[in-house]
């Protein structure tokens, strides 16, 4: 009895270890939806702990040996879809019948089959989370499991005797397996979303500073290999304390937020919009030409002047100024990207506010774009 609970526990070890690893594939959690190639490393990875599991078996009685190859199939075809299932179904057939192909193994074949088939069946028709989900599905492939039993093992003393250690064995296991990557995919989501909050500006949603420089730090990375046109646009609303002074902070944060709604509308996914700090934002190009950036800042410059900002007792009209900077056509270096848009904003409010400034070296040859 010793020795069986030393396999066991083996088994569970190699579970749980297995799948802690498995957890490390991605920092998202594996669903059906996931990139193609991460659902077949998620295949492989849990054919692997099958295949470990096939040679970790345990001596349920005297010349008996079982093992829990079914349960990455249970994971497979619970969180990862048909793809995970059906490489690690493939994997584990291919293995068995290597060995020989003999009763054993033909009923190793059916098994494994319905845990897949059955499996995913009940994933679709309940919902993933419930426990009530993972009891069936724990109670359906330990059921499987103890028919494959009863039918390679003749003798009716020894089916019960290894049908004792089994079949606690494979439900707890199952139950375990299920609990643990349960676990781990929600912790992800919640960390996930614990990570998008604090990169959100929280009165206009846009991308915080934080995110701004996390985001620019990963664009600079990028450059190292591939050498391609990065443009920052800078914006100021114009006289905005003088909003905060005489309509006080609750309108110029509707302000802040139907500005910042004007400035997602206009660039679309074109760029990286930020909210960097009080009435202060900015837009982050990749990959797109300062010649396709001019004319969408000035549509912007337009879009903020052209009709007033509704509050509830009055309208405001105002406007913005706007400071321009691209790599490396303006600016040779790119951690001067940022100094230099800021020198045309600054240039763009010396000049009279409501236009929109290219980065010149030379501050008095700053090309204004104002109409």
């Amino acid at each position: 009895m010793k020795s069986i609970l030393f396999d066991v526990l083996h088994n569970v070890t190699l579970l749980m270890a297995g799948f802690y690893l498995l957890g490390k594939l991605s920092p998202l959690p594996i669903t059906r939806d996931s990139p193609r190639p991460t659902r077949v490393l998620y295949g492989l990875a849990l054919s692997v702990i099958s295949l470990l599991l096939m040679q970790m078996t345990i001596e349920a009685a005297p010349g008996v040996m079982v093992d829990l190859r079914h349960i990455p199939v249970v994971v497979a075809a619970y969180f990862g879809g048909a793809i995970p299932t059906t490489i690690v179904t493939i994997a584990i057939i291919i293995y068995r019948f290597s060995l020989g192909t003999n009763l054993a193994a033909f009923t190793a074949f059916g098994f494994i089959v319905a845990v897949a088939l059955g499996t995913s069946l009940i994933v679709r028709e309940m919902p993933p989370y419930a426990k009530r989900t993972f009891t069936l599905v724990t109670i359906y492939a330990t059921a499987l499991h103890a028919l494959v039993l009863w039918i390679v093992l003749p003798k009716q003393i020894l089916l019960i005797e290894v049908m004792a250690v089994v079949i606690p064995a494979s439900f707890v296991s199952s139950w375990l397996a299920l609990v643990i990557i349960r676990d781990i995919r929600l912790t992800k989501q919640s960390i996930r979303m614990l990570r998008q909050k604090a990169q959100l500006d929280f009165l206009t949603g846009l991308n915080n500073s934080r995110a701004f420089n996390e985001y620019f730090t990963d664009v600079k990375q990028r450059l190292i290999l591939t050498k391609q046109s990065v443009v920052l646009l800078t914006i100021d609303i114009d006289h905005f304390k003088q909003v905060n002074d005489t309509y006080g902070h609750e309108a110029g944060d509707e302000v802040l937020r139907q500005f910042a709604n004007r400035l997602r509308d206009g660039v679309a996914e074109s760029g990286y919009l930020s909210r960097n700090g009080g009435e202060e934002f900015s837009v982050l190009f990749e990959g797109v030409p300062l010649a396709e950036v001019l004319p969408l800042a000035e549509q912007l410059r337009e879009r903020i002047a052209s009709s007033p900002f509704r509050l509830a007792t009055t309208e405001l009209s105002l406007t913005a100024s706007f400071g321009l900077a691209a790599y490396d056509e303006t600016t040779l270096q790119i951690d001067d990207l940022l100094l230099d848009a800021d020198a045309a904003l600054y240039q763009a409010k010396q000049q009279g506010r409501n236009q929109v400034v290219l980065f010149s070296p030379n501050a008095e040859s700053a090309v204004s774009f104002q109409e």
